[in-house]
């Protein structure tokens, strides 16, 4: 599968041989300076290079926890495969992806010094205006990440870093494929529940347009302060699958009456229910957030606050 993989996306390159092929003590060679988080799968931290000084993000996963993943999708290439393919602004860089002495594999990638838009949305007094545009780079992102040839698959609003310098990082690509009719067929329902395409959901068929869908939630959750589907509080997993399946999203004109109808028109497209009639591509999505309002006011001076 490594082969095919290559030759379809214009590999076999000595630099990627040699990153996929690191076995290192990764203690040798940083200084772990904080934990940043400790997930189900992996354990991130902030680290300083001895020799250099520069400072990285350094993931590792858990070898048992990625050992049943990977038993689950046969032939998915790596992590750090599809992450060291994708160039782009709006992506953190990942520089070397290996296996430790330790039989774990780990990705050295850029360090991003800021938030998520998660934490955006709750706790700093942003305008609108300010969203749009964070939006509109993170479609740019997500557009790349297609162009490469893969399917991030697991868009949130933890997923999407905000820097103190207002450039937007998407991160995390731990259930990302390649975009080939291999990983289109029907399977275990992964992702983040709150923002999973319906068809996902129905173990259908899926292709890019999932990560369309899971955009378009997490743009209407940013813009309104709420999710698009109108479940209780609390509701538990199944509620929400079936409510996914069975009801159209809310409509964003009800969820922020100061968005503009040209805005509204576009979140109602990202978010339809059948694949077929939603937003085509995630390349014209960020041309068209890029040239309308998103507000009926608009006021100038509205910008990200750190």
């Amino acid at each position: 599968m490594l082969n095919k993989f290559k030759t379809m996306f214009g590999g076999g390159d000595a630099d990627l041989s040699r990153a996929g092929r690191r076995r290192v003590d990764l203690s040798e060679r940083f200084e772990f300076v904080e934990k940043m988080t400790q997930g189900t799968m992996s354990r991130t931290h902030r680290a300083v290079e001895l020799a250099t000084g520069k400072t990285f993000c350094i993931k590792v996963q858990i070898r048992e926890k990625n050992e049943a993943a990977a038993a689950r999708t046969e032939d998915r290439p790596c992590e750090g495969e599809i992450s060291y393919r994708i160039n782009s602004p709006h992506v953190a860089r990942t520089y070397e992806y290996g296996t430790t002495r330790d039989d774990e594999q780990y990705l050295i990638m850029e360090f991003v010094d800021g938030v998520s838009v998660e934490a955006v949305r709750t706790t700093m007094k942003v305008g609108l205006r300010a969203k749009a545009k964070l939006l509109a780079r993170a479609a740019r992102g997500f557009a790349d990440i297609h162009e490469a040839g893969f399917i991030h698959h697991d868009i949130n609003s933890r997923n999407i870093l905000v820097s103190k310098q207002n450039q937007v990082k998407i991160i995390d690509f731990g259930l990302a494929v390649p975009n080939l009719p291999a990983f289109h067929k029907p399977g275990n329902r992964t992702g983040a529940l709150p923002y999973m395409a319906p068809e996902l959901i129905r173990r259908e068929p899926t292709d890019e347009r999932l990560d369309i869908f899971a955009f378009g939630a997490v743009a209407f959750e940013l813009l309104t302060d709420r999710l698009p589907f109108a479940v209780a509080p609390g509701a538990n997993s199944m509620a929400l699958m079936l409510n996914r399946i069975n009801s159209d999203a809310l409509d964003p004109a009800e969820a922020n009456p100061r968005l503009s109808d040209e805005y509204c028109e576009v979140l109602r497209k990202l978010l339809a229910r059948r694949k077929e009639d939603r937003w085509p591509s995630m390349k014209t999505l960020a041309e068209r957030l890029e040239e309308i309002p998103v507000r009926r006011d608009e006021h100038p001076g509205e910008v990200v606050d750190h």
